[in-house]
C-alpha cells in the first residue's frame, strides 16, 4: 500500500491487505462506511478482513434496513478531485433485482451537488431498454453514466446521462452476472469524463462535468429502477482494490510547448475513428517520431515508416485496437511535440 501527495493530487492505491480500517492515507482522507443494508456488518474487519479483499454483504430482507427510502451498503473514500482517475477491480457488483453497484463521486454544498457516476443493474426497468436476458451467454448487463455540475437538488440539473448496456470491445452486450472481477473506471477531468468497464470506452461527456473535492462511494444502494428483490439470503460484493491516480493533463501531454499552435503543425481526422485515421501535416514539418499511447494500459504504440504522399497525408490503421480513449504523440525533428487525444469507436 502507498500514498503520496503530487502537485496538490491525490495518488492512492488501497489493495485491503491489512485488516480493519485502512492506513496510509494521503493527508486529509479518511475511509468510512454505511451498512444499511446488512446492518450487522458494523465494523471494520467485518468490511477489510486483511485478506487482500474488502467485502460489502447485503441481504434480501427489507424489513432490517435502517433507512427505509433509498438505503446504501457502501464503503467510502473522501476525498478527491477532477483531473483524477478513479478505478476498482471488483467482482458481484451486478445483482438480479433490488441493487444498483455504484463507483461515484459525490459533495453537496447547501442545495447545490456535483456528482458522477457510474451505475450498474442486471436490468433497468425504467430506462426503456427492452426486457432480457440477463445471464451470460445471451443475456447483458445495463448501466447507467452521468454527471452533475453544481445541481439543484431539487431539479436534479443541470445534468447529462446515458442509460444503456454493458458492452465489451466488439461493441457486444455483456453479462457481468458472472464469478469474474470487473474493473470500473472514471476518467474524471476538469472539461471530459470518461467510463470504462474493463478497459472499454463505455461513454463519454463533456458537459455539466462535475467539479469539486467528493468523496468517493463504492456499493450497492437499494432503488427503484432496479426491481424488486429476486434472490434469498446473503449476497456479497468482492473489491480487490481501489485506486486513485492523478490525470493532470501536464502528466500526459507535453508541458514545454503550452503555447503551440498544433493545429498549424499538424492535423489528425477523422476522430472519433473507426478504421483508418489520417495524419496532416505542413509542407516545411519533418516528423522525428509517432506514438499511439493506450491511457489504460500505458502500452506505447510507435508508428515505423512513416511515408507521406504529396499531401502531406499519412494513414495509419487502428481497426483492431480495442475501443477507448488514445493519445497520438508526434515529436518533430525541430524539437516541438505535439499530442492529440484520439476516441477509437
Amino acid at each position: 500500500m502507498c500514498s503520496s501527495i503530487v502537485i496538490g493530487q491525490t495518488t492512492y492505491i488501497e489493495n485491503f491487505d491489512s485488516k480493519g480500517y485502512p492506513q496510509n492515507l494521503p493527508t486529509e482522507s479518511y475511509w468510512m462506511f454505511y451498512n444499511d443494508i446488512y446492518p450487522t456488518q458494523t465494523n471494520w474487519d467485518a468490511f477489510i478482513p486483511g485478506d487482500g479483499n474488502a467485502y460489502i454483504t447485503v441481504d434480501s430482507d427489507i424489513w432490517n434496513d435502517t433507512d427505509l427510502t433509498y438505503p446504501y451498503q457502501a464503503l467510502v473514500f473522501g476525498g478527491v478531485g477532477e483531473n483524477h482517475r478513479l478505478e476498482v477491480r471488483m467482482k458481484g457488483a451486478a445483482v438480479d433485482g433490488g441493487l444498483v453497484a455504484f463507483l461515484f463521486t459525490y459533495t453537496q454544498t447547501g442545495a447545490i451537488f456535483n456528482e458522477v457516476d457510474i451505475e450498474i443493474v442486471a436490468q433497468d426497468l425504467q430506462s426503456g431498454i427492452p426486457s432480457h436476458e440477463i445471464l451470460p451467454p445471451n443475456g447483458w448487463t445495463d448501466a447507467r453514466f452521468n454527471t452533475w455540475r453544481n445541481a439543484n437538488e431539487i431539479t436534479e440539473v443541470p445534468f447529462t446521462g446515458s442509460q444503456k448496456p454493458v458492452v465489451d470491445a466488439n461493441n457486444n452486450k455483456i453479462s457481468l452476472i458472472d464469478d469474474d472481477f470487473h474493473t470500473y473506471t472514471i476518467d474524471w477531468k476538469s472539461d471530459e469524463v470518461d467510463f470504462f468497464i474493463d478497459g472499454v470506452l463505455q461513454e463519454s461527456f463533456n458537459t455539466t462535468v462535475a467539479t469539486g473535492r467528493s468523496e468517493v462511494i463504492i456499493g450497492y444502494r437499494n432503488l427503484p429502477w432496479a426491481g424488486d428483490f429476486k434472490w434469498t439470503g446473503n449476497h456479497t460484493m468482492v473489491i480487490d482494490y481501489f485506486k486513485i491516480e492523478n490525470l493532470d493533463p501536464k502528466t500526459i501531454l507535453s508541458s514545454e510547448f503550452e503555447n503551440l499552435d498544433s493545429e498549424s503543425l499538424m492535423v489528425v481526422y477523422p476522430n472519433p475513428v473507426k478504421n483508418k485515421i489520417n495524419i496532416q501535416i505542413a509542407d516545411d514539418i519533418k516528423i522525428k517520431k509517432t506514438e499511439i499511447i493506450n491511457i489504460i494500459s500505458s502500452k506505447v504504440i510507435e508508428i515505423e515508416n512513416l511515408n507521406f504522399d504529396e499531401n502531406k497525408i499519412q494513414t495509419i490503421d487502428v481497426s483492431q485496437f480495442s475501443k477507448g480513449v488514445y493519445f497520438l504523440k508526434t515529436e518533430f525533428n525541430n524539437g516541438n511535440i505535439v499530442t492529440k487525444k484520439i476516441l477509437k469507436l
